[in-house]
């Protein structure tokens, strides 16, 4: 009896980890027209969820966000000259060209994955894509692309929060003391 259960829990692991690694073979560095385009950095994915307002405004790559400027399925295809609903490849065109670092994101089926550019000083105007970097629900890369996202020309700039200038404020307070009282010392 303990053999059977011992024997049904080992199968059970062995297909738990045949299903998982059926998932973990699609790497947002599949996606071969993407990767090779001029420009491209990096990737991170491929990530389960969505890319809209509320739910991945931000892109972070190396520690710097890129926030999220507009997407190829809001009014007028966003920063995007043409929408591709369902695509599994072809090409993205900017409204102007993009310089600098940005993140373009790319949604498909439940997953979507980000790809990090340079556009340099003269700018990026299109990128050539597909969604071979993106798993369908079915553990698979390549579905149809439902959107593209593009994330900041320019890092998020983090705000210091009132009481980092509060403190900046006391430690220069006490370095002037300081320096009054060496000079009174004298």
């Amino acid at each position: 009896m303990k053999i059977s259960r011992v024997l049904l829990m080992s199968s059970a692991l062995v297909a738990l980890g045949l299903t998982s690694s059926a998932y973990a073979a699609v790497s947002c560095g599949d996606s071969f027209a993407t990767v090779s385009n001029p420009g491209y950095v990096s990737c991170q994915g491929p990530v389960s969820g969505n890319i809209a307002p509320g739910q991945t405004n931000v892109a972070t790559f190396g520690g710097i966000d890129y926030a999220l400027v507009g997407k190829s399925d809001d009014a007028n295809a966003g920063p995007f000259q043409l929408d591709f609903p369902g695509a599994s490849s072809g090409t993205l065109t900017f409204d102007a060209p993009i310089a600098g670092f940005f993140v373009l994101g790319l949604k498909g089926g439940p997953d979507y994955s980000l790809y990090l550019f340079d556009g340099g000083v003269n700018g990026i105007s299109s990128l050539n894509f597909d969604t071979l970097g993106i798993m369908t629900g079915g553990g698979k890369a390549g579905p149809g692309l439902s959107h593209a996202a593009l994330f900041g020309g320019d890092p998020v700039t983090p705000v210091p929060e009132p009481g980092t200038y509060a403190l900046m404020l006391a430690g220069l307070g006490v370095v002037g003391f300081m320096a009054r009282r060496r000079k009174q010392q004298a």
